[in-house]
């Protein structure tokens, strides 16, 4: 290769978009957006989650005065799927895209059976009819959590084998038995023990812990379709090679939340409906 062509190479190099870069902006930006907006970690993240859930005091937890953004099902449901997936990635689990064993997936789909079951009992209570049982928070967050690991592996899977190369996979489950789903088991157990403790200095940890994990949940789904409307699934061999998806479907995550949010605002202001109890 000639002295012109390798700083032709070098130049062309240089002009390339910092993508990595920008992700890191984009990320320090919101979250210093959301820390330092003037009104307090109540106010910010439930206006931020009014799009995803119904948000009914009711069916909430309080920490004195203050109320988690999400209802207790979406609580656990949001705050199971982070837990989970946190644990895959401190496991190494990064690239294992195999499937589960029978087993497993069985359990797995059990769980979500479990909050149907819950759900359509709470909604037999709120329109009076008989239940088979008294619904309870606590049975809301237990079911939903249930379901948010069901999610979360699920979703880890989706994400594994649309981002990355079949070469840079690892044929593994990500969920290799039962002591994992125990492990994810006692982590949420942990965290249920401070969503239903209601100790104050807890509060703020939660709110963005949940704020967090609804933005994960949607910019994994973004990234994934992002991919697939580029044409590149299955493509990445590296994290740089995911670096300008990544922007994309961060940008697309907030944009899809803030909608949402903004149009159950709108909705609210413009037809005078009451906010559920």
């Amino acid at each position: 290769m000639s002295a012109v062509s390798r700083l032709s190479g070098a130049a062309v190099h240089v002009r390339r978009p910092g993508w990595g870069v920008a992700f890191a902006g984009l990320l320090t930006l919101s979250v210093g957006a959301f820390l330092l907006a003037p009104w307090s970690i109540e106010v910010k993240s439930i206006a931020i989650l009014h799009g995803l859930c119904a948000q009914r005091p009711s069916h909430s937890f309080w920490f004195g005065s203050d109320r988690l953004p999400f209802g207790s099902r979406m609580t656990g449901i949001y705050g199971g799927f982070l837990i989970t997936q946190l644990y895959l990635l401190a496991r190494g689990r990064f690239r294992f895209g195999g499937i589960p064993s029978l087993a497993i997936l069985t359990v797995l789909s059990l769980f979500i059976v479990a909050m149907g079951i819950d759900g359509i009992n709470s909604t037999l209570d709120d329109i009076q009819l008989l239940t088979i049982y008294r619904p309870d928070n606590v049975l809301r967050f237990v079911t939903g959590a249930l379901t948010g690991t069901t999610l979360a592996v699920f979703l880890w899977l989706l994400t594994i084998n649309i981002l990355w190369h079949p070469e840079k996979q690892r044929p593994e489950p990500a969920v290799s038995g039962f002591v994992d789903l125990a492990a994810v088991a006692v982590s949420i157990a942990l965290f249920g023990f401070l969503v239903t403790g209601g100790w104050l200095p807890a509060y703020p940890l939660i709110a963005i812990f949940l704020v967090c994990a609804a933005i994960l949940v949607i910019f994994e789904l973004a990234i994934c379709l992002l991919q697939l409307i580029r044409r590149q699934e299955s493509s990445a061999r590296s994290l740089s090679d995911l670096s300008s998806a990544a922007v994309g479907g961060l940008t697309a995550a907030y944009i899809f939340i803030f909608s949402m949010a903004g149009l159950r605002f709108l909705m609210e202001a413009t037809t005078h409906v009451k906010p559920l109890n």
